[in-house]
């Protein structure tokens, strides 16, 4: 029997039981799970598996911590206890419901939709970051093939990243995602946005329709409560149209009663509250972007620990869509390096030969933005090293903002992503990142821990 199926087999014991697990998902560190009863769950015994670095109660899911191995033990429940992908993707009605704090419903719906476009959003980020690499210093044109190709990769994400959260949002609000999509392709069609945004405009049965000047393409917000709306319809429509005809007229309604109702009115209500969202922000940052980079950059990895980020991560996304830049990534990144540093310290200063392999390796994939690893299996652990990552990512996250450094795309902040914050504060971004990580590992190696 592999580690991994010993592992999961004490991980699935000590949150209760299959029969405690109403579904299970992951992400890049963590097992993220919804019981029927978390008075059920172990945490100490939990705790103290070989291979569990914590585990983490945020937006009704208890969450266990794993790190860059997360897959293999994932992989093994799967297999072990006959969780189908499918399973996992499901919500139940129930799950809609605020039974918890109003904090923790919202961060449960913001991880529901937005964690598994992840991989999408950092693939195509990256994308970016090659094409930048290649026209900076490499003499790549964008009149290339090279470059055409590319650069496609990076719009099929971005440009219609309505479709993809179109999928999600179902899921999570129980609607067929397929019908969702076709509502996201609706939204994303350039025959419609410039039909609309023609002189002489566009009419729905005499209805003027709107659309924002930038389009729907990169929007976030617009197409959440259309699907929402659309789960309200499909959900009526299931309960009172006769089964004989139920499976030719759902879909029909569904379509024909939500999408002109997106263009018509959800879309430009939600577009609307996407802009006022957006420019608080910005409001806030002018303010004073050095006192922002501060608190946000500060706060940021203490927010991580307890899952409430992901109330702050479509922010960035808002802002690209609205202005091309994300100053969230430039303030907050640094604090990734500063935890990595953290561990780093820790690797240098013990003798113990496990502590160093631990914190050496989980430096490592925080160099690449994988922050878990540092601040559960090392930081939080020992907590000077996460108190001292926490002072230099506020004291990094301010020299990023007074620059007003940000970021052309999304994704994690770590090594490979430099060349998106190419432009304005780059510099002063780059500086923030070395002083976060060096600053870390030295006042750690210094003053943050002993054997």
């Amino acid at each position: 029997m592999s580690k991994y199926n010993t592992l999961a087999k004490e991980i699935v014991s000590y949150v209760g039981g299959e029969g405690n697990i109403k579904s299970l998902a992951h992400c890049a560190t963590r097992l993220r799970f919804r019981l029927i009863d978390i008075e059920k769950a172990d945490k100490e015994s939990l705790l103290n598996l070989k291979g569990v670095l914590n585990v983490v109660e945020s937006g009704g899911q208890y969450q266990v911590v794993i790190g860059n191995e997360v897959g293999n033990v994932f992989n093994a429940i799967q297999e072990l206890y006959g969780i189908s992908g499918q399973k996992i993707d499901t919500v139940e009605k129930d799950d809609l419901k605020v039974r918890g704090r109003f904090i923790d419903s919202i961060v449960d719906l913001v991880t529901g939709i937005f964690t598994p476009v992840l991989p999408i959003l950092i693939g195509g980020g990256m994308i970016r970051a090659l094409l930048m690499i290649g026209t900076t210093f490499l003499g790549l044109k964008s009149t290339d093939g090279f470059y055409i190709v590319l650069n496609e990769i990076y719009n099929a994400v971005y440009s219609f990243l309505p479709i993809y959260l179109a999928y999600t949002s179902a899921k999570k609000f129980k609607c067929n995602p397929f019908i969702a999509v076709v509502a996201a392709v609706a939204m994303v069609s350039p025959v419609i946005q410039s039909s609309v945004q023609s002189e002489e405009g566009l009419e729905f049965l005499g209805i003027k329709m709107l659309f924002p000047a930038q389009g729907y393409g990169s929007s976030v917000i617009p197409i959440i409560l259309t699907v929402y709306f659309m789960a309200k319809v499909e959900f009526i429509c299931e309960k009172y149209i006769h089964p004989v005809v139920k499976n030719i007229l759902t879909p029909l309604l569904v379509l024909f009663i939500t999408v002109p109702l997106m263009f018509i009115v959800i879309g430009p209500i939600a577009n609307t509250l996407q802009n006022i969202l957006g420019e608080a922000y910005s409001w806030l940052y002018e303010l004073s972007p050095l006192i922002s980079g501060i608190v946000l950059g500060g706060l940021w990895q203490v927010l991580v620990v307890f899952g409430l980020h992901w109330g702050i991560i479509p922010l960035g996304q808002i802002n690209l869509a609205l202005y091309g830049r994300n100053t969230i990534n430039a303030i907050t990144g640094p604090s990734n390096w500063a935890q990595a540093g953290s561990a780093l310290g820790v690797a240098l200063r013990s003798k113990d030969k496990d502590i160093r392999e631990t914190a050496f390796s989980a430096a490592v994939t925080g160099f690449f933005s994988i922050t878990e690893p540092a601040i559960y299996g090392i930081n939080l652990k020992y907590k000077k090293p996460f108190y001292i990552a926490v002072m230099m990512g506020a004291l990094s996250g301010g020299i990023a903002g007074s620059a007003n450094a940000a970021a052309i795309a999304g994704g994690p902040v770590g090594i490979l992503s430099f060349p998106l914050f190419v432009g304005e504060g780059f510099v002063a971004f780059i500086v923030s990142m070395v002083v976060a990580f060096v600053g870390s590992a030295i006042l750690t190696f210094l003053f943050g821990y002993k054997d």
